[in-house]
């Protein structure tokens, strides 16, 4: 059966409209995720040669609490790198303006801060990255009723 009568154009696609701050804070989630994700990536791959690699560096000698993630269990870098993997699924879903985005991209980042507490003798958390968590989350809601 016909689902259209003759002479009678195929309906179009509505196109995916998005506010362009949504296109911007995606964007920069894409960059840091990414990055994230590649570099927890390797580091879960490379595990064995991380303290070496740390406590031989020239460049870590001025970066405070490195000395904690040489001694962290490979477990801490495998769920990094699975969060910022959902992290940035989150963040295509919300580009796609896709409401479940939202959800991923929330829970992965609060679980993202409290995996070092768990697994990093010592951790102190900072302030920033809550703070900058809370901004990102906060600026994504902002977007939720276009989303579907």
């Amino acid at each position: 059966m016909l689902d259209q009568l003759p002479g009678e154009e195929d309906p179009k696609p509505m196109p995916v409209t998005r506010p362009k701050g949504l296109l911007f804070i995606c964007i920069l989630t894409f960059i840091f995720s990414g990055l994230s994700l590649i570099s927890f990536f390797f580091c879960s791959l490379f595990y064995s040669y991380l303290p070496e690699i740390i406590k031989n560096s020239p460049f870590t000698k001025d970066v405070p609490g490195i000395e904690g993630l040489a001694g962290a269990s490979i477990w801490f870098y495998i769920l990094n790198t699975l969060l910022y993997g959902v992290s940035l699924a989150g963040a295509i879903l919300m580009l796609l303006t896709k409401k479940v985005g939202f959800h991923l991209y929330a829970v992965s980042q609060l679980l993202l801060l409290i995996i070092p507490m768990v697994f990093i003798q010592g951790y102190k958390s900072d302030f920033s990255g809550f703070a900058l968590t809370g901004i990102f989350i906060l600026l994504y809601a902002s977007y939720m009723r276009m989303m579907k």
